[in-house]
């Protein structure tokens, strides 16, 4: 079993949404990366025992509930190999919230960090495809979106997987911050 943790931000970003979703049915994508709702990950996926899967998620439920909505600045809209990304600037709490997530899954699950947690780029995923000339096309229609200058986190979600698989990833739970 997958599990996966992000800020839901979908509602901040609905301008974004409409004119990405219009670009992914144009486009026709392998896999569309709007099965879930527009979000912040705030660690890579990782892979636990189904066994402890209640357990693991009331754990990350019980920390984000001590949160408190908080502002995320944005910074820009980039193609980044083969993913068209909105990226966000990093910030002493954002950061604070990533690696307090990572500690508490090494601590108490033996979770090790994946890679992308050692210089983790908060970013939300528009696009996603082997093909690079799909994800420049898409790139070159979305590029000119307005984006706000910064966004309200106040919902956490939590999402699972049986495979891991991009596109089958559905969420859990939601939580509201504080």
């Amino acid at each position: 079993m997958f599990i996966w943790a992000g800020i839901d931000i979908d509602n901040e970003l609905t301008e974004v949404r409409i004119k990405a979703l219009l670009i992914d049915k144009k486009i026709n994508f392998e896999n569309s990366c709007f099965v879930l709702p527009l979000h912040i990950s705030l660690k890579a996926a990782f892979e636990i025992d189904k066994s402890i899967l209640e357990e693991v998620v009331s754990e990350i439920s019980n920390y984000f509930k001590t949160i408190n909505p908080f502002k995320i600045e944005i910074d820009k809209l980039e193609m980044y190999d083969n993913i068209v990304w909105i990226r966000m600037k990093r910030n002493t709490y954002l950061d604070k919230v990533h690696d307090e997530l990572n500690n508490i899954l090494l601590e108490k699950y033996s979770i090790k960090l994946h890679e992308y947690d050692l210089d983790y780029k908060y970013h939300t995923t528009l696009f996603m495809d082997s093909n690079k000339d799909s994800i420049k096309e898409a790139y070159h229609l979305v590029k000119e979106v307005d984006l706000p200058q910064n966004i309200k986190a106040n919902q956490f979600i939590i999402g699972t997987s049986e495979t891991g698989e991009l596109g089958t990833y559905k969420i859990y739970k939601r939580i509201k911050m504080l």
